[in-house]
Formats: C-alpha cells, structure tokens, sequence
C-alpha cells in the first residue's frame, strides 16, 4: 500500500508540474502573469526647472564634468557619465562635446575649467538618488542635470529626470519558470535616463504653457 501510494503522489505531483506553464530564456518570457506584471514596471518623473526658449544648443562646443554623486556611490560616477556622453554624442546635441575628466565640487571651479578647455556650454550633472536593487529588489536612479553657459554666466537648462524598476512579483507557484527575469541591471536603467534625457535636451523644453486671461482667450478661440 505504501509503495501504491508514493506512486500516486509522484503521478499528482507529475500532473501538476505538467499543467504549469514553463517559461524560457525570452523576453518578453510567456507566462501567467497579467501583461502589466510580466516585464518590470518602470515609472519616471521629469521636472524642468529652467530651459531656453529660443536658443539652440546645436551650435555650441560643450564641455561635460564628471557627475557628483555621493560618497557612498562615488566609484560609480564615471560610469554614469560615460553613458550620458555617449547618449548625447550620438544624439548630436551639441556641435562637439568634450568629456573633461575632472569631478567639480563648486560652480567657479568648474567654469573655470570650461574656459580652459574652450568650450561654450558645461553639462553638470548631479546623482542625488542611486539604489541598486540587485536581482531581487526595487532599482531607481535619479540624475539632475544643467547646462551652463561659460562665458556671462548663464544658466541655459536645469532639470531632473529618474526611472525606477521593480523585479517582477510572484503571482503563482504553479508557474514553473527555467530563469525568472530579474529587475533590469543598473547600466540599463542608466542608459534608459540617458536617453530621455538627452531627448529632452533635443527637443528643446516644453511648449510655453498659456495661463491666466490667456488661457481664456485661447478657449474661446477654440484652440
């Protein structure tokens, strides 16, 4: 009887990992997760403090410091750079951009070096929010960035943008899965925030947005 009935087990279990549905090395991988929750949810925040209206920078030699970041995280900051150079450099964002291998602490120091490297515009940039959540947890990053005119100076862009990943949850235990997708590495979401960021630096900053009797005037206009 014993043997009849670890038999029966064994044909239970059988059936039941059989009825799962394996998931493989793809992506996005199938699975019986509801489409929102089978790939890492990524949410973002923007927000643009100063942008120039009329002024392209397409004509302008830039010049790129390394980011600041905290301590805790500072090995990282070239890294972070890099991706952001080679994301506007291949956007062409500005006529030439120099990456000038140096970190800044204060704002004259820093224009300082732009004017030794002749360059018309500094992108500074600032990582106050990085969390690497390994395979298991939740990953963000946050990048403030700016750009300074050299010469004057002016203040020609100042804005925050940042991306988020959660891994995906477990929804149930008869999904069988060969390798379940992790939350995204870090480079990715890095290279993510680069290039909507440089996509914004492009595109040149939002519409003016009408407000008070203007606004009301564009309503009855009907636009």
């Amino acid at each position: 009887m014993n043997v009849l009935r670890i038999l029966f087990l064994c044909g239970v279990m059988a059936g039941i990992t059989g009825c799962g549905h394996w998931q493989y090395d793809l992506f996005p991988a199938p699975s019986w997760n509801p489409k929102g929750l089978a790939t890492p949810r990524i949410t973002n925040q923007d927000r643009i403090f100063v942008y120039p209206r009329n002024e392209s920078l397409r004509s302008k030699r830039a010049g790129m410091l390394i980011f600041r970041t905290d301590t805790v995280v500072a090995d990282l900051a070239r890294g972070i750079t890099q991706i952001f150079y080679q994301e506007l450099l291949a956007r062409r964002v500005f006529a030439d951009l120099v990456l000038i291998p140096e970190t800044y602490n204060k704002i004259l120091p820093a224009l300082a070096r732009g004017k030794h490297f002749k360059v018309d515009v500094l992108v500074l940039g600032e990582v106050p929010y990085y969390l690497d959540g390994g395979t298991v947890g939740t990953s963000g990053l946050q990048v403030d960035l700016k750009v300074v005119e050299v010469e004057g100076p002016r203040l020609l862009w100042s804005f925050s943008d940042s991306v988020k990943a959660n891994p995906r949850p477990i929804i149930s235990l008869m999904v069988v899965e060969t390798r379940p997708y992790p939350t995204p590495p870090m480079a990715n979401l890095t290279a993510k925030l680069a290039a909507r960021m440089a996509a914004t630096l492009e595109a040149g900053g939002p519409p003016p947005q009408p407000n008070g009797l203007a606004n009301i005037a564009s309503f009855f206009k009907g636009e």
